[in-house]
């Protein structure tokens, strides 16, 4: 076959005819292949330029919106077609694999069904198909295709191929369950079952399959059925269950461990394992294993030591609902186990440490009402355990244990943690490290944007990554490319700047790939048919009232960016910005990197890059200037103003003004509540201000109002770099981050909590509305949100800008109003005053108490406890108001109780 034999599969693609191209392609031999791929490949380029072409008018009016529309339709059609001729004509597994999942090909009209693909494969012999399988595994993702998923798991079925370890797999595998086909036959007969349930224990991310919907009970009837076997089924929940995880992970686990309805004797013979779950598992998991340890005990298959140990272990936890359930079950075991009720009752004197003063007071309950069962020996160590007791408890148990039991010695309260110096680090020095970097830049933020969790951006590591990206650039593109050749084939960046690849909705990874692809491929000039963004709008489409951008790609990318909040567009348009400057006018260097890790930019630097700017005759981009002046320092700079004046350049007078005048400030009103925040430019008439750029003045953007409408949401994960946009105005962030705090509070999501403590150790920091954001992220839902808030408080309490009083003002009005939970902010205060910020919880303590003594909220016993540990430390005396009256009140409550501690630690003589 030669190249002329192309014209007849040609035909058939331009037509979109699927039936025409599998009669072309049936029957083709390795060399019939090789002849047709090469034309083949053209067709596609030359099929991806006409796409792009019509891709570049998304929406317009009338008649030409219908012609658009049609375009594309007719070019969107050929291309399940042109992926039909890849299955029967390209010979390289791996080439095979990207051409199959080219998300380009499933837009449009297209079939179901990979039903002519199969047959044409089918063609080739089995050891190539295998090969297929494996990188098709690889390769897919959730994003696929409905009808490409199904293809992969039936190849992967067809060939015997052992699927990967991937979630997404896994994932496909699941929801293809779910289809008519499938779930008629049952899940004892899918071909895939034995290589796919050991990846549900094996694979993270994968709970959620048995957490919601019926899979969880199709797995559990089929074991009933003898395939799989029980035993794995609860042999692979407990090791996923030790392996640990997110707690909402793991809650699908628990929930197939339910189902299974294990047995006494299938528990009694995994008694190791549960046990290995009661000292680091999540809360949910280890109460599960101490149900189930209970139930043994009861059913007398648990020896009296393994209770010991399984006591030790939960009351060394710090959650109350454990310790007070272990406390029960001891309360029965100790009867239970006569002949060891001495060292069941020392195992439980590790309750007398407990951070929570209810359950170290019935663990000395539990201790008083069997103290006849204590021998010396005992009595000993547990005289030892009790010197953490509060004096009134140590009291009760001196004369049960029949010796005196000793007061602790006195311990020197913790010092505050000293703030680490951090430094900006060198410019980038090669283009190897340059390569490093990149790679290491563009896998942070992709784990950022797919994962909420455990994936922070380095700020300093972007602007790094962009500094030295532009210089090189500049300076010799084929160097570049091939530096980050490796690089760029392994997250699927072309070189070149298309518009076809702009992201519509403005995703932070994409704008990277998008601006790495443009600073490698060549500078062309600028398209003012199509290239509107960055220039003055020409005069035929400058009339008033008219969109410049309207039906263009990038005027749906401008849409879509604006319903951001202010930070993510300013991030946005930087990346766009560079990009388009990488294509069309590239510079030698960027102006606004910054001079300092927290974002700012000193002055005198930004002076000499302007000089030089204004030396070599450039001119800087207009987005990177004006972030550039943002990141100043707010004083003026009369000196350096009177250098920047003598620049000579439009540039260097913008900074002139700016440093003659000071820099932009912008004022928070306080809120009413926690949705209601307002912001509004300070007025400063003086200062001419940043010239305008149409309506994307980044100024503009940043002091516009944060509407609690605009989700963070999934650009919230970059959320550490918003700070570093304005350092000098931390409240103007807090104020864009605030309104999706209340959904930690009532949802746990992960809405942008990380830069609280980066804004906390800004120098500028301490406002009300950072003050407000750090007390509703103290009640978070999720313990690494709450870790931040305890970060925020150190950082703030170290630099002295922490007002314990104003924390107490802010705790109490929302503790009175249901906004925050007492049950989480207490344990965060505590951890916060352990490390030595004691002092201002004490004053954040006594400045709340006065109001929610009045109506007391759920929990309000516990701050007062902590509130009597952090007088101590802070040697507070002196009445609070309200405390003496409330603590004079008739009864035996807990609340009274700590109330009547705080009061006698107030009135004890120094």
């Amino acid at each position: 076959m030669t190249d002329g034999a192309f014209g007849p599969l040609e035909k058939a693609l331009e037509a979109a005819d699927h039936a025409a191209v599998l009669a072309a392609l049936t029957g083709l031999t390795d060399r019939d292949r090789r002849a047709l791929a090469k034309p083949l490949r053209a067709y596609r380029r030359r099929w991806q330029q006409e796409r792009d072409e019509a891709d570049q008018w998304l929406w317009n009016r009338g008649a030409r919106q219908r012609r658009a529309a049609q375009e594309r339709q007719r070019v969107y059609e050929r291309g399940p077609a042109l992926r039909l001729a890849g299955a029967g004509v390209l010979r390289g597994p791996d080439e095979l694999a990207r051409w199959l999942t080219d998300w380009r090909f499933f837009q449009g009209n297209y079939r179901e069904g990979f039903d002519a693909e199969f047959a044409l494969l089918r063609e080739r012999d089995a050891g190539w198909r295998r090969e297929l399988a494996e990188r098709l595994a690889l390769r897919i993702d959730d994003n696929a295709r409905p009808d490409c998923r199904l293809a992969m798991l039936d190849l992967l079925a067809e060939t015997g191929v052992t699927p990967p370890p991937r979630a997404e797999v896994v994932r496909m595998w699941v929801h293809r369950g779910y289809d008519r086909r499938f779930a008629a036959a049952g899940l004892g007969a899918d071909p895939l079952l034995d290589t796919m349930v050991p990846l549900l224990f094996s694979v993270d991310e994968l709970g959620e399959l048995l957490e919601n919907g019926p899979f969880a009970q199709r797995l559990v009837a089929a074991a009933a059925d003898g395939r799989p076997r029980r035993s794995a089924l609860l042999d692979g929940t407990l090791r996923r269950l030790l392996r640990g995880g997110r707690p909402s992970d793991l809650r699908g686990y628990l929930r197939l461990y339910a189902l299974l309805d294990v047995t006494v004797e299938e528990a009694a013979e995994r008694i190791r394992e549960l046990s290995l779950l009661l000292p680091d598992a999540p809360s949910p998991v280890a109460a599960v294993a101490q149900a189930e340890l209970r139930r043994l005990d009861e059913a007398g298959r648990l020896t009296a030591e393994a209770v010991c140990g399984a006591t030790e272990v939960v009351l060394f936890r710090p959650e109350r609902k454990l310790a007070a359930a272990q406390l029960s079950w001891l309360a029965k075991a100790v009867p239970r186990h006569s002949d060891r009720a001495a060292a069941l009752l020392t195992a439980a004197g590790a309750a007398f440490v407990h951070a929570s003063p209810d359950v170290a007071r019935r663990a000395t309950r539990l201790v008083l009402r069997h103290a006849a069962a204590l021998g010396p020996a005992a009595a000993e160590e547990l005289s030892v355990r009790a010197e953490g007791l509060p004096a009134d408890l140590r009291a009760e148990l001196g004369p049960a244990l029949g010796i005196e039991v000793s007061a602790p010695d006195a311990v020197a309260p913790p010092a505050l943690p000293t703030l680490p110096v951090r430094t900006m680090p060198p410019p980038i020095g090669s283009l190897a490290e340059l390569a490093e970097e990149v790679a290491q830049l563009l896998t942070a933020v992709g784990d950022s944007v797919r994962f909420s969790r455990g994936s922070e951006i380095d700020p300093p590591a972007l602007e790094r990554v962009l500094e030295a990206v532009v210089a090189a650039a500049h300076r010799d593109r084929p160097e570049l490319l091939a530096a980050l050749a490796p690089v760029l084939d392994r997250y699927g960046i072309v070189p070149g700047e298309s518009d076809a690849r702009l992201r519509a909705s403005g995703d932070p990874l994409g704008e990277l790939h998008d601006l790495l692809g443009a600073a490698t491929g060549p500078v062309r000039p600028v398209d003012t048919r199509r290239r509107l963004f960055y220039l003055p709008a020409p005069p035929e489409r400058a009339s008033a009232g008219k969109d410049h951008y309207f039906g263009t790609r990038l005027g749906q990318w401008r849409n879509t960016v604006g319903h951001s909040p202010g930070p993510v567009q300013v991030l946005l348009h930087r990346l766009r910005e560079i990009t388009f400057g990488l294509a069309h006018a590239p510079v030698p260097m960027l102006v606004a990197t910054p001079t300092a890790p927290d974002g700012s930019l000193e002055a005198a630097v930004l002076t000499g890059r302007l000089e030089r700017a204004a030396r070599e005759g450039w001119v800087p981009w207009e987005y990177d200037l004006q972030l550039a002046l943002l990141r100043l320092p707010p004083e003026p700079e009369p000196q350096l103003a009177e250098r920047a004046t003598r620049i000579g350049s439009a540039a260097g007078d913008r900074l002139a003004e700016w440093l003659s005048f000071g820099a932009a400030g912008a004022t928070v009103t306080r809120p009413g509540g926690r949705h209601a925040i307002r912001l509004r430019l300070a007025a400063e008439p003086a200062r001419p201000g940043v010239p305008a750029a149409g309506e994307d003045t980044l100024l503009t953007l940043l002091t516009g109002s944060p509407d609690a409408r605009r989700y963070l949401y999934p650009r919230a994960q970059l959320a550490a770099l918003w700070p570093t946009l304005w350092p000098s105005r931390p409240e103007v962030m807090a104020a864009f981050v605030l309104p999706a705090l209340p959904g930690l509070v009532e949802h746990g999501t992960n809405d942008g909590s990380g830069m609280i403590a980066q804004l906390a150790e800004s120098p500028r920091a301490g406002g009300p509305v950072l003050l407000l954001a750090v007390t509703l992220t103290l009640s978070a839902r999720g313990a690494e949100d709450r870790a931040v808030a305890v970060d925020a408080l150190l950082a703030l309490a170290a630099g002295g800008r922490l007002g314990g009083a104003e924390l107490g003002a802010e705790l109490a009005a929302r503790a009175a109003r249901g906004e925050i939970k007492l049950s989480r902010v207490v344990p965060a205060l505590r951890e916060a005053a352990g490390s030595g910020a004691y002092r201002a919880v004490w004053e954040a303590v006594a400045a709340a108490l006065p109001v929610l003594l009045a109506e007391p909220p759920h929990r309000l016993a516990d701050l007062v406890a902590l509130g009597a540990e952090c007088a101590v430390w802070a040697g507070a005396r002196g009445p609070v108001p309200g405390l003496e009256e409330y603590a004079a009140r008739r009864g035996s409550t807990r609340l009274l109780t700590e109330a009547r501690r705080l009061r006698d630690v107030l009135a004890a003589e120094s």
